[in-house]
């Protein structure tokens, strides 16, 4: 695998953020754990990056404080953080936060260079060993079982979008078909940090999905639910196929390379990453042509 390059050392999950949050609290209040109730959501698609928290409202409720001076003190400690971008403070002590597109693509960049799930799912910063063992694997359905899929034994048979066992592997397929094409072509693998900055909503969307996808899919098969691992695929898919239709990731013959198509690149790669890794857990092929 390749290593994590130096300008993407710097990278936040949602599960960085929580812990930076509640060291943010620990800094500004008596709470020195996370409140109990304490919300993290992610924004809507409209604003990928953004996160919306109630962690100032518990510390508040839980130390005795205002919850707007709890709120603003939190969020003066959070805005000194190289990752973020900004924090705003809505309402009675909402926190509002956005994490720098760098770091976002500094996560993709991590999950490509330590694709496997960490032996604790709620744990993905940990690095672990590549061993194929440590890959939670549900067994892919036959015929009898393919309504686990979502859908009938005829549907399961066809090469269609709306079978879903398809459909992933199509797209693997293609991530891989796009990424030989830009390796003929010349384009650079690694971005410079400010490309990340050029990339618009439906990349930062994209990049946000592929961040999310790897620990659903180990919660889904943690708990034996093979229809929402699909569904978390699935969608990732979708939104791949999409995004693939609207942008320009290998450029043409009368445009010159740039960050930018560097920065798309590392999302292609992060996609064939995750479909890879989700296909192992449902004990499927990831093929390389289709």
């Amino acid at each position: 695998m390749p290593e994590t390059p130096a300008e993407y050392a710097g990278r936040v999950t949602p599960e960085q953020l929580r812990t930076v949050l509640v060291e943010a609290v620990a800094e500004t209040t008596r709470c020195a754990q996370q409140p109990e109730g304490a919300v993290l959501r992610r924004a809507d698609a409209r604003t990928p990056g953004h996160w919306h928290s109630t962690i100032a409202l518990r510390a508040a409720a839980q130390s005795g404080g205002d919850p707007l001076e709890v709120a603003d003190h939190i969020a003066e400690v959070v805005r000194a953080h190289p990752d973020i971008a900004a924090v705003t403070v809505t309402g009675p002590g909402f926190l509002g936060i956005e994490v720098r597109a760098a770091s976002l693509l500094a996560a993709v960049t991590a999950l490509i260079a330590d694709p496997e799930p960490s032996s604790d799912p709620e744990r993905s910063d940990v690095p672990e060993s590549r061993d194929a063992d440590r890959v939670p694997a549900v067994r892919a359905p036959n015929e009898a079982e393919s309504t686990v899929w979502g859908v009938d034994a005829q549907l399961s048979r066809r090469a269609v979008d709306a079978n879903p066992a398809y459909l992933l592997m199509r797209t693997h397929a293609h991530t891989r078909r796009l990424h030989r094409r830009a390796v003929a072509a010349g384009l650079p693998v690694a971005a410079p940090d400010a490309a990340a900055e050029q990339l618009d909503a439906v990349d930062r969307s994209l990049l946000v999905h592929i961040i999310d996808t790897p620990a659903t899919a180990d919660r889904a098969v943690t708990a034996g639910d093979l229809r929402t691992l699909i569904a978390a695929l699935d969608e990732l898919s979708r939104a791949y196929l999409a995004w693939t239709g609207d942008h320009e990731i290998v450029p043409t013959l009368d445009h010159d390379f740039t960050g930018l198509h560097a920065a798309r690149l590392r999302l292609v790669v992060g996609v064939t990453t995750v479909l890879a890794r989700g296909l192992r857990q449902l004990g499927a092929p990831a093929p390389e042509r289709m």
